[in-house]
């Protein structure tokens, strides 16, 4: 019933909501899926697939087409009823099916687009390690790591969202990194066509400013505070149909959201 480690989307997670953090991390009860996790993922693995250096070749919009298939059919067998299933875009046209696979493919294209200008020095780099003022591990895997034509050597994560987050995921990956990346820049590179493009960012953090913001969340988990925050980010929660405050006292609900049984504090 406790972590053994911490990460920027469980910190993230844990300040979006705690109750979602304590269902997802500590119960690991079942995500509802979700459509953008399926292009997020399709989008990943294509790139990747793409830098691999035993690969002979890169891969084709068929190859896209099915890595996509098969995510949605593991997705399936959790949840076979897709009209359950998240989904971005509006309420009229949402992003699901036809319309999340043509997002995979243009996210794809776009990526190449962008590596035709970087010489990629590393690849899903494994990074984790400790910061000063948090005692649990830090998991971390930079998408990318290179040198750019225009910007110079960047540290990337892929984003296949419309909105770009704050930087506090950038800055704990050069945070960890244990080489001097003092000249480094950061940059999310937006596959969305309708995102902004983003700009690289200068850090300003330092390990111990980033350290004290994931102590600060050891200390909460480590009370077993697992507080709901229902509001309007609920509709994109993967564990609202787990959630008593989301869905109500269902049947799904009563089984995974027992903090008071646990040990948890639910308020």
């Amino acid at each position: 019933m406790k972590p053994d480690h911490l990460s920027y989307s469980s910190l993230n997670s844990y300040k979006s909501c705690p109750r979602s953090y304590y269902l997802s991390r500590i119960k690991k009860a079942w995500p509802v899926p979700a459509w953008y996790f399926i292009v997020g993922s399709t989008v990943h693995d294509m790139i990747a697939a793409k830098l691999d250096a035993n690969s002979l070749a890169d891969p084709s919009p068929a190859q896209v087409e099915h890595r996509f298939m098969e995510l949605t059919a593991k997705a399936m067998e959790k949840e076979p009823d897709i009209t359950k299933w998240l989904a971005g875009g509006s309420k009229d046209e949402p992003v699901v099916e036809e319309r999340a696979l043509k997002l995979a493919l243009d996210c794809y294209e776009n990526a190449v687009n962008f590596l035709d200008d970087m010489d990629v020095w590393h690849v899903e780099l494994d990074v984790s390690g400790h910061l000063p003022g948090c005692t649990m591990e830090i998991k971390a895997f930079v998408d990318l790591i290179g040198e750019h034509k225009k910007h110079g050597p960047l540290i990337v994560d892929w984003k296949t969202g419309k909105t770009k987050p704050d930087n506090l995921q950038l800055e704990t990956y050069n945070g960890l990194l244990v080489d001097d990346f003092n000249d480094y820049k950061g940059l999310y590179v937006m596959l969305n066509p309708a995102a902004t493009k983003a700009r690289p960012v200068k850090f300003n953090e330092t390990p111990e400013s980033l350290g004290k913001k994931y102590g600060e969340i050891e200390q909460q988990i480590n009370k077993r505070i697992a507080k709901p925050d229902p509001g309007y980010m609920c509709r994109f929660c993967d564990q609202q149909l787990n959630c008593i405050t989301s869905s109500g006292k269902t049947q799904r609900a009563v089984f995974y959201d027992t903090p008071v049984k646990d040990g948890w504090l639910p308020y």
